[in-house]
């Protein structure tokens, strides 16, 4: 199954493929102050796959806390759209489906998420243990250092 949506103003694009279900994979509030300011609720599937279609000038990365990610902004509309982590052939993401208004994951009910007492060692092993992998359709980004690797 595949799953499309994009930032308010369409200058961030994402492509989400998996086998599962949208009520199979369900769907997570991270509990972080990061993602409950921006109502982030987000999917990942370690056997999917990710494409995340923008350019460099588009985007805004972000990273706070532990610094094991950057957090995709839309450099236009605000939107978070995603994290990412690792590099090269490496790259996993988690992405967020109201910022990207994937219709398929807006009514399944929201399980809250919290990673606040994780070493960083621990996060960074659940997140390419969990997260979804991930490929840039710019060759810039493709070629990018997302944090820790």
């Amino acid at each position: 199954m595949h799953y499309s949506g994009h930032c308010h103003c369409g200058a961030v694009k994402a492509r989400f493929q998996s086998e599962r279900t949208p009520a199979e994979l369900g769907v997570r509030t991270c509990q972080c102050d990061f993602c409950r300011r921006r109502g982030a609720v987000n999917i990942s599937d370690p056997a999917g796959a990710i494409e995340i279609d923008c350019s460099p000038d588009d985007i805004h990365r972000y990273r706070f806390a532990l610094r094991t990610a950057d957090f995709l902004i839309c450099r236009t509309c605000g939107t978070y759209v995603a994290a990412v982590m690792g590099e090269g052939e490496r790259i996993v993401s988690t992405i967020n489906v109201v910022g990207l208004r994937m219709a398929d994951f807006l009514d399944i009910e929201e399980a809250p998420a919290d990673f606040a007492a994780e070493t960083t060692e621990a996060r960074i092993a659940r997140r390419f243990d969990k997260w979804t992998p991930t490929r840039f359709t710019n060759p810039q980004l493709a070629a990018s250092n997302f944090g820790p690797h």
